[in-house]
């Protein structure tokens, strides 16, 4: 007589237990790699609170996944999301030494087809199939043990809730001290923890996101006015380009031994700022704050997201205002509320050869001569860039800025040598060094009509290798000097600087030997452009010590009466 083959069925409390396992060793690769370089064992006792390590990291993703996997109906599609999810994140924080931070999870909430895209290679789906698709489907696949009695199925979680707790506790009370020290001292660990950090954050982004969405747009500079033209001038252009990854230290003009900067570096009247600081690691941090009036340190992006920005308050004193994009995350609110052109989406033959849709920079210079011809009155055009943005670095220059080789032409650069690696990222600036040449030379060619400025700033720089770190969006308390140390670029016709009263001899001066951040951005582009309003702060104007004091805007010595000045604190939503 046939035997009826065994049937393999669990309890949800077991389905979990097998979760928690998989998160406690293969799951968590990275952290585990850290853990046995941070903990020093030198005796009996430390080598005990290494073994309790695994116990500790099974007890916190078990009571993690309970709730999640209480649920019936959605358990299986939530676990096999959530290991899957893990699954990528593994293959990134293994390759480019990143983090999972909020950052971090809020570029992948925000990024499109074009950019995701880039990432694509065959160790990431590789690294999604072994550590995320097959688990998860082991995981999944197994059928449930038959329903029992609610009490007797309410009494399995409550024992399994009350059995970690208790084990997790007893961990915790023996090796207190141990625990103690090391979360304290590397808090990095927390943001390397799968899948506590995509739950965190990802619960966190959400809710903010939530947050935003339920707020009134804040008014801010509402008593903002410009003084009307001096009889004889002419209108003011001042072009912003803001530059996406680029490192300061890779810049020709701040010393860096290679030609990075082949136009810009011959021109007369460049001026390059050596020492800037970035207000993130990533876009969509360092973006809203470089247009917000908040400095760095009390940034917040829901009260970024649901206030007027300095793109508001130039438009509100009259001047016309225009964004162009090339970049695939987009402006991140900055310019919601303004003119804005997405030039991938409109094709200019020459200038987008990728299949992706992405474009060389050149294309936010592509038919700007005929919306300046059509200006009337004072203008700021924005010029957001997808500069030097990785991994495809190969892709963001076209072969004529090819300069250094060999080159790096893959999105794996982690398996590129140095020499490539950096070879294609230097042809990235040199690229735009181009578009920055290219945009004076424009200002130049409407230079008897209208008085021309430009700014470059870069949002943040980018790791190529450095301490076996890759790419960007390193939590700011640790990230490395190449993600914060940015290039920031400026150029003045004469009759701007005249208008504005600048001594550009000064500016080159401070420009060569002070520190400034993006902090320091939205009130020089405020004082440069002598906007009137109770927001300005003169302290944080780049221009303010090299303008003549008949050029600063009478609301400077109140702003400087206070320590705030203009912007006052609110609580963090």
């Amino acid at each position: 007589m046939l035997q009826r083959p065994v049937s393999v069925r669990l309890h949800p409390v077991q389905r979990t237990w097998i979760a928690a396992l998989f998160f406690t060793t293969f799951g968590n690769i990275v952290l585990w790699r850290t853990l046995w370089s941070t903990v020093e064992i030198d005796g009996l006792r430390s080598l005990l609170f290494f073994a309790s390590l695994p116990v500790f990291v099974f007890c916190l993703a078990n009571l993690l996944l309970t709730p999640v996997l209480a649920l019936p109906g959605v358990r299986k599609p939530l676990l096999a999301l959530l290991v899957v999810t893990s699954a990528g994140c593994s293959h990134f924080m293994l390759h480019y030494n990143v983090l999972i931070d909020r950052g971090m999870v809020q570029n992948v909430f925000e990024t499109n087809r074009a950019e995701l895209t880039a990432y694509l290679s065959l160790p990431l789906l590789l690294t999604v199939l072994l550590l995320g698709v097959l688990p998860a489907a082991v995981m999944v696949l197994l059928p449930d043990r038959a329903g029992g009695h609610p009490v007797q199925t309410l009494l399995w979680w409550a024992g399994n809730v009350l059995a970690t707790a208790a084990v997790l506790a007893a961990v915790t009370f023996v090796f207190y001290k141990d625990y103690a020290s090391l979360l304290r001292n590397h808090r990095h660990l927390r943001d390397q923890a799968l899948p506590f950090n995509v739950v965190r954050n990802a619960n966190g982004y959400l809710k903010r996101r939530f947050i935003a969405k339920r707020q009134l747009l804040r008014a801010v500079g509402e008593d903002a006015t410009r003084p009307a033209a001096a009889a004889g001038a002419r209108p003011r252009l001042v072009v912003v380009v803001v530059g996406e990854t680029a490192r300061a230290q890779n810049f020709q003009l701040n010393g860096y031994p290679r030609p990075t900067n082949p136009l810009l570096s011959q021109r007369e009247g460049v001026i390059s700022f050596r020492q800037v600081a970035s207000c993130g690691t990533a876009t969509a941090v360092s973006l809203p704050c470089m247009f917000s009036r908040m400095p760095r340190t009390h940034y917040d992006e829901v009260r970024a997201a649901t206030e007027e920005n300095l793109l508001d308050i130039l438009q509100r004193t009259g001047m016309q205002i225009l964004w162009r994009n090339n970049n695939n995350g987009g402006c991140k609110g900055v310019c919601e509320r303004v003119p804005t052109e997405d030039m991938p989406a409109l094709k200019p033959a020459g200038h987008c050869p990728h299949r992706d849709g992405t474009c060389h920079d050149t294309v936010l210079l592509h038919g700007l001569d005929a919306h300046i011809d059509a200006l009337q009155g004072d203008a700021l055009i924005v010029l957001h860039q997808l500069g030097s943005h990785g991994p495809a670095y190969f892709e963001r220059y076209p072969p004529q800025d090819r300069v250094f080789h060999p080159t790096c032409d893959s999105n794996q650069i982690q398996k590129c040598s140095r020499e490539a690696l950096v070879n294609t990222y230097d042809n990235t600036l040199v690229h735009t060094d181009r578009v920055l040449g290219m945009a004076i030379e424009l200002l130049q060619r409407h230079a008897a009509q209208r008085d021309g400025a430009l700014v470059y700033l870069s949002d943040h720089g980018e790791s190529l290798g450095e301490r076996g770190m890759y790419l960007h969006g390193t939590p700011y308390l640790i990230a490395p000097q190449e993600q914060t140390h940015v290039p920031m670029v400026m150029w003045f016709s004469p009759g701007f600087a005249q208008q504005a009263g600048l001594d550009l001899a000064c500016l080159r001066a401070h420009a060569a030997t002070r520190a400034y951040r993006h902090d320091h951005f939205y009130h020089s582009v405020l004082g440069l452009l002598d906007v009137r309003t109770r927001v300005y702060e003169a302290h944080l104007d780049l221009f303010a010590p090299c303008r003549g004091a008949a050029q600063r805007p009478p609301q400077a010595l109140a702003a400087n009466s206070s320590p705030t000045g203009g912007w006052r604190a609110l609580p963090v939503l």
